[in-house]
């Protein structure tokens, strides 16, 4: 079995027709890893030599593109929740037009 395409990732590559781990792989986006395994397949169905390493070419391409999207590009790890900065805001709840305002027990 081959490597993850992705640079410094050691986990074997998902299949026959995908060049990344099963972690790497669904990170990325269904459109990328489609593309991927679309040229890879059509490569190894074609029988003519010059379409053969064009369409390896075009893979090899391909997949240094599709690594380098991930966002890290490093071996694979856990989630991570959000940083602070990337959270919203805590505002206070709605309350609907023309509703009454409610107070607390002393408020008059």
């Amino acid at each position: 079995m081959t490597n993850c395409a992705v640079p410094a990732c050691q986990r074997d590559a998902a299949g026959r027709h995908n060049p990344f781990c099963v972690d790497h792989y669904f990170q990325l986006p269904k459109a990328y890893t489609g593309l991927v395994t679309r040229t890879s397949i059509e490569c190894s169905r074609t029988d003519d030599l010059d379409t053969k390493q064009h369409l390896r070419e075009q893979l090899d391409s391909y997949t240094r593109l599709v690594a380098a999207k991930l966002p890290n590009s490093g071996a694979a790890s856990a989630p991570q929740a959000a940083p602070d900065s990337a959270r919203r805001p805590q505002s206070p709840p709605c309350v609907a037009a023309g509703a009454p305002k409610q107070g607390g027990f002393f408020d008059v």
